[in-house]
C-alpha cells in the first residue's frame, strides 16, 4: 500500500496565512517604493532640464511634478539645491513610515542626490 502524500488542510491553512501576510506586506510597501522611484525620476529630469535655473524655479517645477504625481512624502521646500561653478546638485532625504498591523510599522529612509554640469561626469 502507498503512503498518502500531500498537504493536509491544517498545513494548507498555515501556508495560506504566510502567503497572505506576505501579500499584504507587499501591497502596503509597493506605494512607498513607487513614490521613491517617481521622485528620483523627477529630480533627474529637473537636473537635466532646469539645472541652470535659479533654485526658486527648480522648486516651482518640482511642485508641478509633485501635484501631478501626488507626492505626499516630499515637498518642494525639502529639496536641498546647491549651485556652484556651473554644477547644480539637487538632493533630498526623507523617511516614510508604512503601518502594517496594529502598532507594527516599517520605516524606509530614502536618499536621492543628482548632479548636473561639467563636474557631474555624465
Amino acid at each position: 500500500m502507498r503512503k498518502q502524500a500531500g498537504l493536509s488542510f491544517f498545513g494548507f491553512i498555515i501556508v495560506a496565512m504566510v502567503i497572505g501576510a506576505a501579500a499584504v506586506t507587499f501591497f502596503k510597501v509597493v506605494p512607498a517604493w513607487v513614490e521613491y522611484f517617481n521622485i528620483q525620476r523627477t529630480i533627474t529630469s529637473l537636473v537635466k532640464e532646469e539645472g541652470s535655473a535659479p533654485p526658486a524655479e527648480i522648486r516651482g517645477a518640482f511642485e508641478k511634478h509633485a501635484e501631478i504625481d501626488d507626492y505626499v512624502s516630499v515637498k518642494a521646500d525639502d529639496l536641498k539645491i546647491s549651485q556652484a561653478g556651473g554644477t547644480t546638485n539637487i538632493s533630498v532625504s526623507y523617511e516614510r513610515v508604512v503601518p502594517l498591523v496594529g502598532n507594527t510599522s516599517l520605516l524606509f529612509a530614502f536618499d536621492i542626490s543628482k548632479s548636473s554640469g561639467p563636474a557631474a561626469g555624465q
